[in-house]
Protein backbone atom coordinates (compact mmCIF):
# COMPACT_ATOMS: atom_id res chain seq x y z
CA UNK A 1 0.00 0.00 0.00
CA UNK A 2 1.49 3.31 -1.09
CA UNK A 3 1.55 6.28 2.08
CA UNK A 4 1.08 9.90 0.59
CA UNK A 5 1.52 12.88 2.68
CA UNK A 6 -0.39 16.37 2.60
CA UNK A 7 1.21 19.45 3.25
CA UNK A 8 -1.49 21.48 2.42
CA UNK A 9 -5.29 22.36 3.68
CA UNK A 10 -8.06 21.63 0.87
CA UNK A 11 -9.09 25.66 -0.04
CA UNK A 12 -12.26 24.95 2.00
CA UNK A 13 -11.11 23.70 5.62
CA UNK A 14 -8.00 26.33 4.92
CA UNK A 15 -10.97 29.07 5.07
CA UNK A 16 -12.75 27.48 7.56
CA UNK A 17 -9.56 27.33 9.86
CA UNK A 18 -8.81 30.91 9.35
CA UNK A 19 -12.54 31.81 9.89
CA UNK A 20 -12.17 30.20 13.68
CA UNK A 21 -9.02 31.21 14.20
CA UNK A 22 -10.06 34.81 14.01
CA UNK A 23 -13.15 34.08 15.77
CA UNK A 24 -11.12 32.99 18.76
CA UNK A 25 -9.16 35.80 18.60
CA UNK A 26 -11.99 38.34 19.07
CA UNK A 27 -13.96 36.67 21.66
CA UNK A 28 -11.09 35.64 24.07
CA UNK A 29 -8.47 38.38 23.36
CA UNK A 30 -5.76 36.06 22.14
CA UNK A 31 -2.43 36.38 20.11
CA UNK A 32 -1.76 33.98 17.76
CA UNK A 33 1.65 33.23 16.39
CA UNK A 34 0.36 31.70 12.79
CA UNK A 35 3.75 30.44 10.57
CA UNK A 36 3.04 30.19 6.88
CA UNK A 37 5.12 30.48 3.44
CA UNK A 38 1.61 31.56 2.16
CA UNK A 39 1.31 35.55 2.08
CA UNK A 40 -2.30 35.32 0.94
CA UNK A 41 -2.97 33.27 4.31
CA UNK A 42 -1.03 36.14 6.29
CA UNK A 43 -3.05 38.79 4.93
CA UNK A 44 -6.05 37.08 5.82
CA UNK A 45 -5.34 36.41 9.55
CA UNK A 46 -2.47 38.70 10.83
CA UNK A 47 -2.30 42.25 11.84
CA UNK A 48 1.65 42.31 11.83
CA UNK A 49 3.87 39.96 9.98
CA UNK A 50 7.48 38.99 10.27
CA UNK A 51 9.08 37.53 7.11
CA UNK A 52 12.35 35.36 7.52
CA UNK A 53 14.98 33.96 5.76
CA UNK A 54 17.25 31.17 7.07
CA UNK A 55 15.91 31.09 10.44
CA UNK A 56 16.36 35.29 10.51
CA UNK A 57 13.93 38.07 10.82
CA UNK A 58 14.23 40.22 7.55
CA UNK A 59 11.57 42.20 7.67
CA UNK A 60 8.52 43.16 10.05
CA UNK A 61 5.48 45.73 9.73
CA UNK A 62 1.49 45.61 9.18
CA UNK A 63 0.63 42.80 7.00
CA UNK A 64 -1.06 46.27 4.55
CA UNK A 65 2.63 47.68 4.57
CA UNK A 66 4.81 44.63 4.15
CA UNK A 67 2.44 43.66 0.96
CA UNK A 68 2.28 46.82 -0.69
CA UNK A 69 5.73 48.04 -0.45
CA UNK A 70 8.27 45.25 0.55
CA UNK A 71 11.91 46.72 1.72
CA UNK A 72 13.77 43.27 1.98
CA UNK A 73 14.19 42.07 -1.46
CA UNK A 74 13.31 38.12 -0.07
CA UNK A 75 9.70 39.92 0.92
CA UNK A 76 10.08 41.13 -3.23
CA UNK A 77 10.80 37.87 -4.05
CA UNK A 78 8.25 36.11 -2.65
CA UNK A 79 5.43 38.22 -3.79
CA UNK A 80 6.81 38.60 -7.05
CA UNK A 81 6.53 34.80 -7.20
CA UNK A 82 2.88 34.27 -5.95
CA UNK A 83 -0.14 34.52 -8.46
CA UNK A 84 -1.94 36.64 -5.68
CA UNK A 85 -1.88 40.35 -7.28
CA UNK A 86 -1.10 39.65 -10.71
CA UNK A 87 -2.66 39.94 -13.90
CA UNK A 88 -3.88 36.89 -16.17
CA UNK A 89 -1.10 35.87 -18.18
CA UNK A 90 1.66 37.86 -16.63
CA UNK A 91 4.52 35.66 -15.68
CA UNK A 92 5.42 34.71 -12.19
CA UNK A 93 9.25 35.23 -11.40
CA UNK A 94 10.42 32.75 -9.28
CA UNK A 95 13.18 33.43 -6.69
CA UNK A 96 16.66 32.39 -8.74
CA UNK A 97 19.22 29.77 -7.04
CA UNK A 98 18.56 27.94 -3.65
CA UNK A 99 18.17 28.39 0.43
CA UNK A 100 21.42 27.92 1.74
CA UNK A 101 22.21 25.05 3.78
CA UNK A 102 21.27 26.17 7.50
CA UNK A 103 24.28 24.46 8.88
CA UNK A 104 26.49 26.31 6.67
CA UNK A 105 25.19 29.73 7.24
CA UNK A 106 27.46 32.49 4.33
CA UNK A 107 28.67 35.53 6.18
CA UNK A 108 26.81 38.57 5.79
CA UNK A 109 23.13 38.53 4.58
CA UNK A 110 21.84 34.59 3.79
CA UNK A 111 19.87 35.82 0.39
CA UNK A 112 22.86 37.63 -0.86
CA UNK A 113 23.43 35.10 -3.01
CA UNK A 114 20.01 34.59 -4.38
CA UNK A 115 19.88 38.82 -4.57
CA UNK A 116 19.77 40.51 -7.98
CA UNK A 117 20.57 43.76 -6.23
CA UNK A 118 23.76 42.29 -3.33
CA UNK A 119 26.81 44.04 -3.12
CA UNK A 120 30.01 43.14 -1.73
CA UNK A 121 28.79 44.69 1.91
CA UNK A 122 25.95 42.30 1.94
CA UNK A 123 28.15 39.06 1.90
CA UNK A 124 30.34 40.33 4.86
CA UNK A 125 28.23 40.81 7.73
CA UNK A 126 24.42 40.60 8.30
CA UNK A 127 22.55 43.95 7.85
CA UNK A 128 21.81 45.51 11.05
CA UNK A 129 18.06 46.23 11.43
CA UNK A 130 16.55 49.67 10.80
CA UNK A 131 14.05 51.12 12.36
CA UNK A 132 11.33 53.13 10.36
CA UNK A 133 8.99 55.65 12.30
CA UNK A 134 6.05 53.58 10.94
CA UNK A 135 6.91 50.66 13.04
CA UNK A 136 8.31 49.28 10.04
CA UNK A 137 11.83 47.37 10.16
CA UNK A 138 13.93 45.41 7.85
CA UNK A 139 17.78 44.09 7.59
CA UNK A 140 19.13 45.14 4.15
CA UNK A 141 22.48 47.46 3.69
CA UNK A 142 20.35 48.16 0.46
CA UNK A 143 18.42 50.58 2.29
CA UNK A 144 18.82 54.24 2.52
CA UNK A 145 17.09 56.43 4.82
CA UNK A 146 16.58 59.39 2.07
CA UNK A 147 14.83 57.19 -0.58
CA UNK A 148 12.90 54.48 1.66
CA UNK A 149 11.39 57.27 4.25
CA UNK A 150 9.00 57.66 1.65
CA UNK A 151 7.83 53.66 1.64
CA UNK A 152 8.18 53.09 5.27
CA UNK A 153 5.80 56.46 6.10
CA UNK A 154 2.94 55.23 3.65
Amino acid sequence: MKRTSRTALDATVQIQVLILLRQLQEELGMGVIFVTYDLGVAAEIADTIAVTYAGRIVETGSVQAVIQGPLHPYTAGMLSSTIVGHKRGTPIEAIPGTPPDLHRLPPGCSFAPRCASAITACTVTFPPARHFTSGRMACCVRLHQDSIEEIALT
